[in-house]
């Protein structure tokens, strides 16, 4: 399908119509749309994003997980799918800079 040819109205159309549903697509710009629905599969954040919170019980439950019936859709994702936060370069295990204060020259 050529979606360069598309209007913008026609691509909101083919986004809302797409499975697994693309994730507010109403407010993407003409070339995200283009970029998302030439895509093969969708990030799998978009795919996790859009599901329900009882999806994830389901899943949970499927998994044998137990106590999570009072954890919000954040903590659900976070719990079934852990983030890739750990590897960001600005978390709180960064390399420290010396205070320099407490340096060695005068």
């Amino acid at each position: 399908m050529d979606y360069h040819s598309m209007s913008l109205v026609e691509l909101k159309q083919t986004a809302k119509n797409h499975q697994p549903k693309i994730k507010q697509y109403y407010i993407l710009k003409r070339h995200e749309l283009i970029k998302l629905l030439s895509m093969k599969e969708l990030p799998e954040a978009y795919i996790l994003e859009k599901k329900k919170r009882s999806e994830l019980i389901a899943e949970a439950k499927a998994r044998g997980y137990t106590k999570f019936w009072n954890l919000k859709k954040a903590e659900l994702l976070e719990l079934l799918h852990p983030s890739l936060k750990k590897d960001n370069k600005d978390d709180d295990h960064a390399k420290k800079h010396d205070d320099p204060k407490h340096g060695e020259g005068k």
